[in-house]
């Protein structure tokens, strides 16, 4: 039974930065491991309060890259956990600073109107944390494409603004072939 809510969420999302199956990141935590969610630390109880299909990217840590990162209090591991808005958040503001097409679309638009193109991938679901791991050594061109392009090239009409991303995958990403 232990750490049963990580598992689940290690199963849905991957543990990152590491290769590791979800079974051997639950395995390597410590009996006591560190939780931080959207960068604040948590006691693991506030885990529980959390949907999991609101979960965005559950990133493990441990030994010496743990205590590096967070102290002593991370010396049996450490999980950080971001929400979907808190990546979102954090993938807008990079584009916006990466972009300043993207920044005036984000101005002129409503989100939802919005298609994301990752690696000519159509994302259609659970890809804020894909979008939050990508930053500047990962990007190689992000592109505004109108709603013609869409139809034409992607037979999306539901949106009207595209944003093509093209990017490297990230080395360490769990299963990350099919994120990237």
């Amino acid at each position: 039974m232990r750490y049963i809510f990580i598992l689940c969420l290690l199963s849905v999302f991957g543990c990152k930065p590491t290769q590791l199956s979800p079974n051997q990141a639950v395995q390597k935590l410590g009996p006591n491991p560190y939780f931080i969610i959207n960068d604040k630390p948590v006691d693991k109880s506030e885990i529980m309060k959390y949907n999991p299909t609101d979960i965005a990217i559950v990133v493990t840590y441990y030994g010496k890259d743990a205590t590096k990162k967070f102290g002593d209090k991370a010396k049996d591991g450490a999980v950080a956990i971001s929400t979907k808005s808190f990546a979102r958040d954090k993938y807008e503001t990079f584009f916006k600073s990466y972009s300043k097409d993207y920044a005036k679309v984000m101005n002129e638009i409503n989100t939802n109107d919005i298609q994301y193109i990752l690696n000519d991938r159509i994302l259609t679901s659970n890809f804020e944390g894909d979008l939050a791991l990508v930053n500047n050594k990962l990007i190689k061109e992000l592109k505004i494409l109108d709603q013609k392009t869409l139809v034409d090239k992607y037979q999306i009409t539901d949106k009207k603004v595209g944003v093509k991303i093209e990017c490297k995958r990230p080395k360490s990403l769990y299963n990350s072939k099919k994120k990237f």
